[in-house]
């Protein structure tokens, strides 16, 4: 499911018709500003559902509420990963509730995992992710990468995109130029 999911446009948004309509069978009411999160009052007290994809977030005050959430989602389409307890990880980053009223957000751990996936030994600390060389554009013919080479440095330019939208703003602009270059 997740190649065909991830794989094919029509079938994520397949998929989310289908999650709406469950939804909102329910009585939930899909936020009008962001149709990936999903409201409704449970026991005088709101519940939300945030998703991407196929990846939810469940929130309400009473944990016997998000059981029952989440038994009935099954229901539907079959076993799924539940965390509970004050530290999440959702969609590569750290959510801390441990603060009442304060939650902490960090990528770290995500941004870790990056490096130490990438093929190449990583040098020393930078002042800034922009060289002086930065955009020089090479020839096209000494910058040919090879096809398992070309993979790696593509997911891995995703993979920071993600993060400059999420924690990372200060490095954009090279990434946004690495984006022009995969």
């Amino acid at each position: 499911m997740s190649k065909a999911l991830y794989g094919m446009l029509k079938s994520a948004l397949l998929f989310y018709k289908k999650l709406v309509k469950d939804l909102k069978s329910v009585g939930f009411k899909i936020n009008p500003y962001d149709p990936c999160v999903a409201n409704k009052m449970s026991y005088g007290r709101q519940m939300t559902v945030v998703w991407y994809v196929d990846d939810l977030k469940v929130s309400h005050v009473d944990p016997v509420r998000v059981t029952k959430f989440c038994s009935w989602i099954q229901s539907i389409y079959g076993p799924c990963k539940v965390n509970r307890g004050r530290v999440h990880e959702y969609l590569g980053m750290d959510l801390d509730y441990r603060t009442p009223g304060v939650v902490r957000v960090s990528m770290i751990p995500f941004v870790k995992k990056i490096l130490k996936e990438f093929p190449e030994e990583l040098g020393a600390v930078a002042p800034s992710p922009a060289a002086d060389h930065l955009f020089k554009v090479r020839e096209e013919s000494e910058s040919k990468l090879l096809p398992k080479e070309q993979a790696i440095i593509y997911h891995v330019v995703a993979q920071l995109l993600f993060v400059t939208t999420r924690a990372r703003r200060d490095i954009q602009t090279a990434i946004a130029f690495l984006t022009t270059r995969v």
